[in-house]
């Protein structure tokens, strides 16, 4: 009878009908020859005799390496590569049965697959595998002058890691006495063995090499879209750290907090989730990156790892039909709420430090630097000055005219020494139909920034009668602030820029 064994270290989870073979049963000692090199082997040979020298023909060994390249081919997961290469020492090398191990110091010698052409129970010799792991090399019981010492003959065969460390082993065993007339293991024989070793060892690298594939695959497709995907599979390297201009959004849920206290938890969650779910499509259609949600917000950015010439375009894209999504998703929870959903979202375009700040098994590809501080500071001052979409005028100079922008005011935001010109943002075909109010805004910060702030608060009390197209209130609030402080003082006392006064900030 016979019996092969292919051991090799893999997860044991994988391979349900894996069993521990009971390693204090040791067979009695056994003689080997060691497969050498081809001189050795010729001499040894001379020594066998003639039923060792008489190999098989051209034919069969056309068979063996056939069967060797199916093998390779053929199995589509671990426990059919297994199961394929133990039928392999059967069907083609001529063995009565074949058995998979896998080995590991820590859970010995366990059986991961297996073929026999008939019912066996020949025990297994550990010790020949015990000196398998001392000595790397394929052994295996020849027939001398015609006689075989036992009633079969093993043949057995390392399976190495790419450091040559012993991760498994071929073991074969002929029925020396059944109707197989082979009395032992033939040096061709043994060879094969050892090339379905080798074979099996290949094999063990290219399902780890598909299954770290597909890991890698699903941890990129949680954070990127396909066509991403794909750039980064083609472009590893791209990951890597470097310095690139992009375009920053931010967009927060105003007014969460109290939405909680409202709302029983599971609505909460779920309102939040699809919250999240809509600006999580948006960015993905509009060819961007999310970085990281955080409480009721995200961030997600443009320009990398991809080269987008138009990243700008593409953010604030994103950024006005985020506001369109919001307020279909408000109508739906309409019975539930009391008040409409809003967004603050504020864009900015800088250089940042961008790649993979993660680790091998949770990917964290985002943004570094001060712009990205920048870009938290700008969304949080859509609070105050009561708009929905800021961006600065980083962003503005990337826009194609297919968007319209509008000065809002120069502010100078928490923990920014530099003020910052903040702009509102229309398509253009929108901006159209409201282009006199944009207008009137316009002129109205321009007595504001002058200090005619009479002729501004009459300007901006149209714009805030007609509805909240504009920033109107929030400017009025600051032109009667500044109006009702200013008596009093000396016009050189007064804080006013190139630009006119700078606005103060204080929404974190």
């Amino acid at each position: 009878m016979t019996y092969l064994l292919i051991a090799a270290n893999f997860p044991l989870e994988d391979f349900a009908f894996a069993i521990m073979l009971d390693q204090s049963e040791i067979s009695t000692q056994r003689q080997f020859a060691v497969l050498a090199d081809n001189a050795l082997l010729a001499d040894a040979m001379q020594t066998m005799g003639a039923s060792a020298v008489s190999g098989p023909s051209s034919e069969t060994v056309t068979k063996w390496l056939s069967a060797v390249a199916q093998l390779h081919r053929a199995s589509a997961n671990s426990q059919e590569f297994f199961s394929d290469a133990a039928r392999f020492a059967v069907e083609t090398i001529g063995l009565d049965a074949a058995w998979v191990l896998s080995y590991a110091p820590v859970n010995g010698w366990q059986t991961v697959g297996q073929r026999a052409n008939q019912d066996l129970s020949q025990e297994l010799d550990f010790a020949a595998l015990g000196a398998l792991r001392d000595k790397a090399t394929t052994h295996y019981q020849p027939v001398t002058d015609g006689v075989c010492s036992h009633d079969h003959a093993v043949v057995l065969s390392p399976v190495l890691s790419s450091t040559g460390e012993v991760i498994g082993a071929v073991y074969g065993v002929r029925n020396t006495r059944g109707e197989n007339r082979r009395r032992g293991i033939r040096p061709l024989e043994a060879r094969m063995m050892q090339i379905l070793a080798e074979s099996v060892a290949v094999g063990i690298a290219r399902l780890a090499n598909e299954t770290e594939a597909a890991r890698t695959r699903v941890l990129l497709e949680q954070a990127f879209s396909p066509t991403v995907v794909e750039h980064i599979h083609q472009n590893p390297e791209c990951l890597a750290g470097q310095l690139r201009e992009v375009t920053l959004l931010f967009a927060d849920l105003r007014g969460f907090t109290s939405l909680a206290e409202m709302l029983p938890p599971a609505d909460c969650y779920r309102l939040l989730s699809e919250v999240m779910e809509v600006l999580t499509e948006v960015v993905i259609a509009h060819q961007g990156i999310v970085v990281d949600y955080y409480g009721d917000g995200m961030l997600a950015f443009w320009n990398a790892p991809l080269d987008q010439e138009d990243h700008a375009d593409l953010a604030c894209g994103a950024g006005l039909a985020m506001l369109d999504r919001i307020t279909a998703l408000s109508l739906e929870w309409k019975g539930i709420l009391s008040e409409p959903l809003e967004l603050g979202i504020g864009v900015h375009t800088g250089p940042v430090l961008v790649g993979n700040a993660g680790t091998n098994s949770r990917l964290k590809y985002g943004p570094r630097g001060s712009n990205v501080n920048i870009a938290s500071r700008v969304q949080a001052a859509t609070r105050e000055l009561e708009t929905s979409l800021l961006v600065t005028a980083a962003t503005k100079r990337r826009l194609s005219p297919k968007f319209f922008t509008l000065r809002t005011c120069t502010a100078r935001l928490p923990g920014l020494e530099q003020p910052v010109e903040l702009f509102t943002v229309f398509p253009t075909c929108e901006a159209r139909e409201v282009k006199s109010r944009l207008d009137q805004y316009a002129h109205a910060l321009r007595h504001f920034e002058h200090g005619d702030l009479i002729m501004a608060e009459v300007l901006l009390k149209e714009l805030v009668a007609a509805g909240p197209i504009t920033p109107a209130r929030f400017l009025a609030q600051q032109a009667a602030i500044q109006r009702g402080t200013e008596f009093g003082r000396r016009s050189s006392d007064r804080q006013m820029t190139d630009h006119g006064p700078i606005i103060e900030i204080h929404e974190k």
